[in-house]
Formats: structure tokens, sequence, C-alpha cells
């Protein structure tokens, strides 16, 4: 089978100009608004955040990782870190599940994961 062989000549024709290669496209960027990060920027964003009723729920369940985590680096089991603290068996699960995936052990990261 015989395929037909193009030649193409080193040249384009006008219609044939790649856009990346035109100084046109180039020369006419230079005119547009060039964004910052301002440009994006809100008046929610520039007013102070107001207390969270969920702060209260976020620091109880920062020292509870914290407490959590700091019985488990001692070698204690869930059982007996749920009988020293008092807290639900699951609850305790969850944190050293969370908690895995920080090396340097992130108490207020892993209380949100807990939360979220």
């Amino acid at each position: 089978m015989n395929l037909p062989v193009f030649e193409r000549s080193g040249r384009m024709s006008k219609n044939e100009q790649d856009w990346e290669l035109s100084d046109d496209y180039y020369l006419s960027r230079e005119n547009e608004k060039k964004l910052s990060l301002e440009d994006f920027i809100t008046e929610s964003d520039l007013e102070p955040d107001s207390p969270d009723p969920s702060d209260e729920l976020l620091k109880k369940t920062i020292a509870d990782v914290h407490q959590v985590l700091t019985l488990a680096q001692e070698g204690n089991s869930i059982a007996r870190i749920v009988s020293i603290t008092g807290l639900e068996e699951k609850y305790v699960y969850e944190i050293q599940v969370c908690a895995q995936g920080f090396r340097e052990d992130d108490e207020i990261a892993v209380a949100h994961l807990v939360l979220g």
C-alpha cells in the first residue's frame, strides 16, 4: 500500500499561522489588565470574624485530642484510655485514626478532622 507523500514548504500562509508564534497574539495581550490576589478580595473578607458557636466545641475537641494522644503515646490501649478519660470508645478510636495522618501531631488539624 502506497501512502501519498505531502510536502510542505517551511512557510505558513497567513491563515495557517500558529497563534503561539504570532506576534499579534502577544501584543494584543499587553493591554489586558493583570489580575492579582487583591482583585478577588470581597468586603466580607475584610470584616473581622465573628465568634463562631463551634469554637467551644473545637476547644473541647482539641483538649480531648491532646489527652487521647498523650495517653496513647504512653502505650495505653483504647479501652484503657476510655476508662481513664470517660470518653466514648468510638470517639477515642476516631481521634487516633485521624491523628495517623499527621507526623507532627497537629492537634488542631486532628480536631477539625474529628469534627468534620
